[in-house]
C-alpha cells in the first residue's frame, strides 16, 4: 500500500510539474543568445544603377559608388545603440573576448556597417583613470564568389531555377500588365525594358532610394504613382527570388542553417552571446520569405531581423523573432507562422526543416569555382551584386 501511495504521489508531482512548465502565465524566460542579420546603411548608387539618361552628379565619385553616406553611417550606429539598450544587461558593460561573432559580406558598405553596429553595441568608454577604453571586435568574411551564406544565389542550381520561374506564364502575365510603365520608363531612362525588365526595374528602384536618402531631387518622370508601381514590381522580384521550396532552401535556407548551428551551441562562457551578420536587402528578404513572413516586403536601409534563444524555468528552449524595419523607431515581434510569438524550439525546427540545405547544396559555390577564378577575384574587381545574379 505504501508503494502504491508513493507511486501516486510521484504521478501527481510529475503532473503538477508538467502543468507548471506548460503554463504561459508562469513562464519566465532567460535569454541565452541573440542572432541578427541586418542590411547595410544608406548608400550612394552603384555604377550599374546609373541609367543612360541620368544627369551627372559629382557627389557619387566623391563619396564612391555604392558607398555608405553619413546618413547610412548614423543609421547603422543607431541600430547598434538599439541592441545595446535592449540587451545591455545580457551583454554586460564592456566587450569580452569571444562574446561576439561578427560576419560580413566582402563589400565595403557591409563591412563598414558592421563596424558601426558593433561600435553602437560597445561604444568607447572612459575608465576611472580618465583613459578611453575602445572595444575593437574582429570580423570575418570570405570572397563573395564562395560566400554561400550571403551570396548563395550565385549557385548555378539556384540560377537555373530562377530563370525557369522568371519565365513562367504567371510571371510573364504580371509583367505584361505593366507594359505601359515599362514603355514609359524606357523612354525616359534609356534602359532596355525588353530583356529582363524586372532587373532594370530593380536597379531603378535602388537608384531612386539612394536619391531620396541623399536629398537629391528626383527626375520629373519619377512621380509618386510611378514609384509606387516600381515598388510593386520590385516586391514581385523578391517573391520570384524565393518562389518555391527549392529557391527558399537555396537562398534564405543558408542563413537559417547558420542560425540553427549557433542556436544549438551550449550556453557557456566560451560561446558568443550575440551573433551579428551584415548583409544586403536580398538576405533580409530571403530569410523572411523562407519563414513565410510577409514583412518586410521591401527591406529598407538598416532593416534587421533578430532571433532570440530563450529558456524557461523547466529547461525548455524557445525562440522569438523581431523585425527592425529601419524606418520606424520600434521593434516588431513576429508571430512565427504555424506557431506563436514565443515558439518552442523543437516545433520551430520541424516547421523549417524543408528549407534547410543539404551539404552538397552548401558547397555549391566551392564546387563550381576554379583556382583561376578565385585568383582573378583577388587581383581584379571584387564587385558582386544582385545584378551579377540576375543578369
Amino acid at each position: 500500500m505504501a508503494d502504491k501511495e508513493r507511486y501516486l504521489q510521484i504521478i501527481l508531482l510529475l503532473n503538477l510539474l508538467l502543468q507548471f512548465c506548460s503554463s504561459t502565465n508562469n513562464n519566465k524566460y532567460t535569454l541565452e543568445s541573440v542572432h541578427i542579420i541586418f542590411r547595410h546603411g544608406d548608400r550612394t548608387p552603384s555604377k550599374l544603377e546609373i541609367y543612360p539618361t541620368a544627369p551627372y552628379n559629382p557627389i557619387y565619385e566623391s563619396l564612391g559608388y555604392g558607398q555608405l553616406t553619413d546618413k547610412g553611417k548614423i543609421r547603422e550606429f543607431q541600430l547598434g545603440a538599439l541592441l545595446r539598450t535592449k540587451y545591455s544587461k545580457f551583454l554586460g558593460g564592456h566587450h569580452t573576448y569571444g562574446s561576439v561573432y561578427a560576419y560580413s559580406s566582402d563589400v565595403d558598405r557591409t563591412k563598414m556597417s558592421l563596424q558601426l553596429v558593433l561600435a553602437g553595441i560597445y561604444p568607447p568608454t572612459i575608465d576611472e583613470e580618465g583613459s578611453i577604453r575602445l572595444s575593437p571586435i574582429p570580423a570575418y568574411y570570405v570572397p563573395n564568389i564562395v560566400d554561400s551564406l550571403l551570396f548563395p544565389s550565385l549557385c548555378p542550381k539556384y540560377q537555373k531555377e530562377y530563370f525557369k520561374v522568371s519565365n513562367l506564364p504567371l510571371i510573364r502575365k504580371e509583367i505584361l500588365k505593366n507594359k505601359d510603365l515599362l514603355n514609359y520608363l524606357e523612354e525616359y531612362t534609356g534602359l532596355n525594358m525588353t530583356t529582363n525588365p524586372l532587373l532594370q526595374i530593380y536597379k531603378l528602384h535602388h537608384f531612386l532610394m539612394s536619391q531620396i536618402s541623399m536629398n537629391i531631387a528626383l527626375p520629373e518622370w519619377a512621380t509618386e504613382n510611378v514609384r509606387h508601381r516600381i515598388e510593386k514590381l520590385v516586391a514581385l522580384e523578391y517573391n520570384i527570388l524565393s518562389f518555391n521550396t527549392l529557391m527558399k532552401r537555396l537562398n534564405g535556407g543558408f542563413i537559417i542553417k547558420e542560425f540553427i548551428k549557433n542556436l544549438n551551441k551550449s550556453n557557456n562562457t566560451s560561446n558568443p552571446k550575440i551573433y551579428v551578420y551584415s548583409g544586403h536587402e536580398l538576405n533580409i528578404a530571403a530569410f523572411a520569405k523562407a519563414h513565410d513572413l510577409i514583412e518586410p516586403k521591401l527591406p529598407a536601409f538598416g532593416s534587421a531581423i533578430i532571433v532570440e534563444k530563450l529558456r524557461n524555468h523547466c529547461g525548455e528552449v524557445y525562440i522569438q523573432m523581431h523585425l527592425w524595419t529601419g524606418v520606424t523607431e520600434q521593434l516588431i515581434t513576429y508571430k512565427i507562422p504555424k506557431c506563436e510569438k514565443i515558439c518552442p524550439y523543437n516545433k520551430y525546427l520541424k516547421l523549417i526543416e524543408h528549407v534547410i540545405p543539404c551539404d552538397e547544396e552548401i558547397n555549391c559555390l566551392w564546387n563550381n569555382i576554379s583556382m583561376n577564378t578565385l585568383q582573378a577575384y583577388y587581383h581584379g574587381d571584387k564587385t558582386i551584386s544582385i545584378y551579377n545574379i540576375l543578369s
